[in-house]
């Protein structure tokens, strides 16, 4: 009997699926994908598999606190456990409405085209369709919903894969700094286009790094990632456009503002 193997777009995600298994939905094991495909170089992520350019990447970028410090040992281990699924083996996509688990998504059906999974998927837009409350990640649900969610499961079909291997193919062919989810489609945008969405939310008097991350995570149209926030804060710091008063113990607590 094949197993079913749910993916996790996030540490959140994965931890979620887990103990909707526990509640009793149908699932043997939960691989947890990390990277944050919405930014950085992906035109060789089906070398192999992108553990050298994304970990080249994430090593190199220079910010505040390192989220993503040990990419190197995620990707090893992902891929290690992608690639010892069986064929035949049934494998959940869990995707939200962002580009972050689109692009996740698109990489995993696009690396591993070649194997004879069972791809099944969870539109999560279909569940709040018509609804504010947008689900970006399944982490945004209890892991008792997510069971109940599980009957929704639908099939992946040939024309559904290629939709999103066409849309890795066009992404990585661009190969652009940024990518951004907006009216249906994840669009490639240049290193700078965050800058003024990021900016809107700086004043002249001093903020709190971890709360302005907060709000701006919170309220900004394109979900910005952390990552992506304090990337861009240093590259406007260098540019002298704010300034950043770090506090090496507890960087949340850093203060930030218009220079």
């Amino acid at each position: 009997m094949s197993k079913i193997i749910h993916i996790g777009y996030g540490d959140s995600a994965a931890g979620c699926l887990r103990t909707a298994i526990k509640c009793g939905m149908p699932g043997e094991q939960v691989v947890v994908s990390r990277d944050d495909f919405t930014q950085g170089p992906i035109d060789e992520c089906l070398i192999d598999g992108g553990q050298s350019q994304r970990s080249n990447y994430w090593e190199n970028l220079k910010t505040l606190h390192s989220g993503m410090e040990d990419v190197k040992s995620h990707y090893v281990s992902t891929l290690k456990a992608l690639d010892e699924i069986q064929d035949e083996s049934t494998v959940v996509l869990w995707i939200g409405d962002s580009a972050h688990d689109i692009l996740a998504s698109a990489w995993l059906l696009s690396y591993f085209s070649e194997k004879n999974f069972n791809w099944k998927y969870m539109d999560l837009k279909s569940v709040t369709s018509g609804s504010e409350n947008i689900l970006v990640n399944v982490a945004m649900l209890s892991p008792r919903n997510i069971y109940k969610l599980y009957v929704n499961i639908r099939n992946m079909d040939a024309d559904k894969i290629l939709i999103f291997k066409n849309i890795w193919k066009k992404l990585a062919s661009e190969n652009s700094a940024y990518r951004i989810y907006e009216n249906g489609k994840v669009l490639s945008v240049p290193e700078d286009y965050h800058d003024t969405i990021i900016l809107s939310f700086i004043s002249k008097k001093e903020q709190l790094l971890g709360k302005l991350m907060g709000t701006i995570m919170g309220h900004s149209e394109h979900r910005l990632s952390d990552t992506t926030i304090e990337s861009r804060l240093l590259a406007l710091k260098s540019k002298k456009k704010v300034k950043i008063d770090l506090n090496l113990v507890n960087v949340f607590t850093s203060k930030v503002r218009l220079k």
